[in-house]
């Protein structure tokens, strides 16, 4: 009963406060506004790029006909979309074309191209590379292709015999050799607005602490922990009322931001409800002991603020959740944060990944949280909650 009788009073005083209430409710919707706006262009997942067809110059060596092979590779619908051949009588005009831009690439074929590779010859031809390097890739990688199928088909018919080379025919008919798509499931991609208001959303769970040691200290600093000692109140009680009081409160802001931030700027927050709150009642538990333990050991209010700053800040910041930082540097250093589980977790959420992708980062933290928890009791029955 002290328990809950302690738990509305921190409720009370908390929302009779309006700087806590902008702080706690309004300054992250600030936040997340201004940072998906403003860089918008810099975090979240890019569309995908557009390949514009290349320019080749063809050049049939020799003079002679054009090669049937080449032709009917050009003619695939596949390449169609990304190669537009255009034949070129000698190399020197296809390397003048070349230079004054009409080409992107261009292509040598050698004299009696067909009729070599028919005899079991290695099928080889000569490239001269264009002004753009989008260009050359584009153009390099479907001939490269073409020419590793040959040599695949030649091999395969020297080593197996004709019947490999139908065998091989048939199984590359099934679907085509390039297949373009987002490596999102579902094709889903993320946004800045998205990715900030889940970097916000635990920075601001994690400052939840500052309430915490705030509301400690303020009773020794008042000197009403004596009087509320000399009652029939044992220490737990009013330790446990107040964690109560101010993680009801967390609670209620967490719902705030992740509510608003949806209907005000339509932050998309995945398909898992249920899991994303069980994330989030995991970092308020998190938070909520990483400060009990700073309180426990701080003799005064500033040193258990500046300790719950330097972390909330240095684990949003080593996580990338304040700037993009290079992945190598978030997967390792990044790792040993509350915000890179849980931020990772709830960007896969985003874009509907498969449950056993999130699974992990839910272990980790229930592990985080599990040690931190019995850290904190610890420090309780060592040096108590006293003036």
């Amino acid at each position: 009963m002290n328990i809950l009788i302690i738990a509305v009073y921190e409720l009370r005083r908390l929302t009779r406060s309006r700087w806590v209430l902008m702080i706690l409710f309004l300054l992250p919707l600030v936040l997340i506004f201004l940072l998906g706006a403003s860089l918008s262009g810099v975090v979240g997942d890019k569309e995908a790029e557009t390949i514009d067809p290349v320019k080749v110059a063809v050049v049939n060596g020799g003079g002679t006909g054009s090669s049937k092979m080449i032709k009917t590779f050009l003619d695939s619908a596949e390449i169609k979309d990304y190669i537009i051949p255009q034949e070129a009588k000698t190399r020197q005009e296809a390397e003048s074309g070349l230079r004054s831009g009409i080409y992107g690439y261009a292509v040598i074929v050698p004299k009696e191209f067909d009729s070599g590779v028919q005899r079991g010859g290695k099928a080889e031809l000569e490239f001269i590379l264009g002004k753009d390097r989008m260009d050359n890739t584009v153009a390099g990688t479907a001939f490269d292709n073409f020419l590793s199928i040959m040599n695949y088909k030649q091999a395969a018919a020297m080593t197996l015999g004709p019947e490999a080379v139908a065998a091989a025919a048939d199984s590359h008919q099934e679907g085509t050799a390039v297949k373009l798509g987002d490596l999102s499931k579902g094709g889903r991609t993320y946004t800045a607005s998205q990715f900030y208001a889940a970097s916000m959303l635990l920075m601001f769970l994690l400052y939840s602490g500052l309430t915490v040691t705030h509301s400690l200290f303020s009773e020794k600093d008042n000197h009403t922990l004596y009087r509320i000692n000399s009652m029939p109140v044992k220490g737990s009680d009013l330790f446990i009322g107040k964690m109560l009081g101010i993680a009801i409160v967390t609670m209620l802001q967490c719902a705030a931001i992740i509510l608003l931030s949806y209907w005000l700027f339509g932050v998309y927050w995945g398909n898992r409800p249920g899991l994303l709150a069980l994330f989030c009642l995991l970092i308020i538990l998190a938070s909520l002991t990483i400060s009990v333990i700073a309180c426990m050991f701080s003799k005064k209010e500033t040193e258990a603020t500046s300790i719950i700053n330097v972390i909330t800040v240095g684990m949003t910041f080593l996580s990338g959740g304040m700037v993009p930082l290079p992945d190598s540097w978030v997967n390792s250093i990044g790792a040993f944060t509350l915000n890179h589980w849980t931020l990772q977790a709830v960007i896969r959420m985003m874009l509907h990944s498969d449950l056993e992708q999130i699974l992990p980062n839910l272990w980790m933290m229930l592990l985080i949280c599990l040690i931190l928890f019995s850290a904190a009791i610890l420090s309780y029955r060592k040096v108590g909650y006293h003036e």
